[in-house]
C-alpha cells in the first residue's frame, strides 16, 4: 500500500506568505498572486454547519482575479493566441457636420451674417417670411388631405335610371337681371315678442348659458299645405307661391356644395314650389364651404349630419332665448294658421308669418311666406328682426378662429372666417331678411361649453346688422329683384311635378 506523505511546511515568522528560500514547484513560478481588492471579504474555507440556502450569495467574492488562475499547464502551445495590442483610432470630438447638428444650431449657422429682422424690411419682411413658412407647412397638409377618402356626397333624392331628362339648365345662366318694384305685405299672422336688451351685454368674459326650449313647437309646413296660401291662390292674388326657406335655398344655389331638390307643381295655371317629404332643407349646414376634409365617422358627434342637427337645435333655442317673454307679445292681424297641428303639451313658437307679393312682369306675381322672429323699439318705432346663431364646435378641427380668445378683440376676423366656411348659410339668412323686409338681422355667437360635448353651449356675443349692409359686407350685392322662376316646357301636361330653380339676380 502506497504511503501518504505530507510535505513539509515552510514557516515565515517575519511576515505573510512563504519565505523567499522556500522551494516552489516549477509550474507555479510563472504565475502571479491574485490581485488584492479592498472590497473583498474574507470568508470561511468551508462551513459544514450552516445550510446553503443561497449558493450564489458569495459567488462574486474574489471574482476580480478569477481569470488569472484559469490556468492549465500544457506542454504544447495549442492554446496560444496572439493578442492585438494595436491602439484603437480616436474619435474626433470636433465640430459635427451640418446635418448632424441640432436644428436650432443649423438655423443659427444659416442665419449667421444676415441682417436682423428690423434691417430686412421690418414687419413687411417678417410677414412675408411667415407667409412662406405657412405655405410650406400647409403644402404637406393639403397633400395629406387630398389623399384621404372623404367619401361621395349623398344625393338629396335617389335618381331613378328610368327617368327621362326633360331639360338641363346651367346654374350660371339663371343669373338674369330683372328690376321689380318693392314688394307688398298681403297678410300678417302669428305673434312675436320683444328683443331682450340683456343679450347685448353678453361678452366672452361674461357668457350666457344657452337654455333649452323643448316644449316649443316650430312649424315648417310646406307651401301647398299652407291654408293662407290656399286662400290667396283661390282668390287669384298670385300665380307663383313659395316659402322663404325654399326660395333662399334656390336663390343661393351658386354658393351651395350640397345637393338639394325642389318639387314644382303646376295646377290650374298656378305653380307651387314644395320641399320633398323628409327633406333636410330645414336643417342648417355647418362648414359647408370649408375646403378641408371633414369627419367621415357617422357615429362621431363631429360628423356633418350630427353638426347639422346641433346647429339647428342651437338656433331653435337661441331664437326663443333672446326675447323677453309672453308679457311683451305683439299679436298680428291674424292668428297662427298652423295651430291645428300643435301637439300638446307644447306651445307654439313666437313667430310671425308675413305673406309678401312681388310682380315679376306681365301676369307673373309671386307670393312668398316669410318669417319674423321678434321686434324691438328704437326711437319710438317698432322694428322687426330675424335672429340666427353662428355656432363653434371645435376651432382646432374646423379651421375657424377660437371664439373665446379672439371674438371680443377681433370680431371682424371671426366673422370673416365664418363667411368663408359658411358662405351659403349666411347668404340664405341674408336672403330671408331681405325678402321679409326685416329691419335688422341679429347674429349670435355660440360655442360649446366643452369641445368634447355637444349638449351644453354658451352665448358669447350678439351683433346687429342691417340686411343690405350685411349683404355688402359679404361681398354680394343686394338683389334688385327677388325671384325669377325658370319654367320648363309643360305643353302636353296640365299637372306635372318637375325640378326648377330660382335665382338671386344681381
Amino acid at each position: 500500500m502506497k504511503k501518504f506523505s505530507l510535505g513539509g511546511i515552510s514557516d515565515h515568522p517575519m511576515g505573510w506568505g512563504p519565505p523567499t528560500a522556500a522551494i516552489e514547484p516549477k509550474e507555479l513560478k510563472s504565475l502571479q498572486f491574485m490581485p488584492f481588492n479592498k472590497a473583498d471579504k474574507l470568508g470561511r474555507i468551508s462551513d459544514w454547519n450552516q445550510p446553503q440556502n443561497n449558493p450564489r450569495r458569495h459567488q462574486q467574492q474574489f471574482s476580480s482575479g478569477a481569470n488569472v488562475f484559469n490556468y492549465k499547464h500544457q506542454d504544447d502551445e495549442s492554446s496560444f493566441a496572439l493578442v492585438d495590442n494595436t491602439p484603437k483610432p480616436k474619435v474626433r470630438k470636433g465640430r459635427r457636420k451640418y446635418f448632424q447638428q441640432p436644428r436650432s444650431r443649423r438655423l443659427n449657422t444659416r442665419n449667421r451674417g444676415r441682417p436682423s429682422t428690423s434691417q430686412r424690411g421690418g414687419r413687411v419682411g417678417q410677414a412675408r417670411r411667415q407667409s412662406k413658412r405657412r405655405q410650406r407647412f400647409n403644402y404637406g397638409r393639403r397633400r395629406t388631405h387630398r389623399t384621404q377618402d372623404e367619401g361621395k356626397k349623398e344625393p338629396s333624392v335617389e335618381v331613378d335610371p328610368n327617368w327621362k331628362v326633360v331639360s338641363t339648365i346651367d346654374l350660371q345662366s339663371l343669373k338674369v337681371g330683372l328690376t321689380v318694384d318693392k314688394g307688398e305685405t298681403l297678410v300678417r299672422c302669428g305673434k312675436i315678442q320683444e328683443w331682450d336688451v340683456a343679450c347685448e351685454r353678453v361678452n366672452p368674459r361674461a357668457p350666457m348659458d344657452l337654455r333649452t326650449f323643448n316644449d316649443v313647437q316650430v312649424f315648417t309646413t310646406t307651401t301647398s299645405e299652407d291654408p293662407v296660401i290656399g286662400e290667396l291662390a283661390d282668390s287669384n292674388k298670385a300665380n307663383i307661391f313659395i316659402t322663404d326657406t325654399i326660395a333662399a335655398v334656390l336663390m343661393c344655389a351658386p354658393y351651395s356644395s350640397h345637393s338639394f331638390d325642389v318639387i314644382a307643381t303646376k295646377k290650374d295655371g298656378k305653380i307651387f314650389f314644395d320641399k320633398r317629404m323628409n327633406s333636410r332643407m330645414d336643417y342648417l349646414t355647418v362648414n359647408e364651404n370649408w375646403n378641408e376634409s371633414k369627419e367621415t365617422e357617422r357615429d362621431s358627434m363631429n360628423h356633418t349630419i350630427r353638426l347639422s342637427e346641433e346647429a339647428t337645435y342651437i338656433n331653435h333655442n337661441f331664437i326663443n332665448q333672446v326675447i323677453k317673454g309672453p308679457g311683451t307679445a305683439m299679436d298680428m292681424e291674424r292668428k297662427n294658421p298652423f295651430l291645428d297641428a300643435l301637439q300638446p303639451p307644447n306651445k307654439p313658437a313666437p313667430i310671425a308669418f308675413f305673406y309678401r307679393r312681388w310682380n315679376l312682369g306681365g301676369d307673373r306675381d309671386v307670393v312668398i311666406r316669410c318669417e319674423i322672429n321678434g321686434y324691438e323699439t328704437r326711437k319710438g318705432q317698432k322694428q322687426y328682426f330675424i335672429s340666427r346663431a353662428i355656432n363653434e364646435w371645435n376651432s382646432k378641427l374646423s379651421g375657424n378662429i377660437d371664439y373665446k380668445l379672439k371674438l371680443e378683440s377681433q370680431s371682424g376676423a371671426v366673422l370673416a372666417a365664418e363667411m368663408k366656411n359658411n358662405l351659403n348659410k349666411l347668404a340664405k339668412w341674408t336672403t330671408k331678411a331681405l325678402i321679409s323686409d326685416a329691419d335688422h338681422l341679429k347674429l349670435g355667437y355660440v360655442t360649446r361649453a366643452n369641445p368634447r360635448s355637444n349638449l351644453n353651449h354658451h352665448i358669447l356675443l350678439t351683433q346687429r346688422y342691417k340686411p343690405k349692409d350685411f349683404a355688402n359686407l359679404m361681398g354680394t350685392k343686394h338683389p334688385t329683384m327677388l325671384v325669377h322662376p325658370t319654367i320648363l316646357d309643360m305643353r302636353p301636361l296640365s299637372l306635372l311635378a318637375y325640378f326648377s330653380y330660382l335665382c338671386l339676380c344681381y
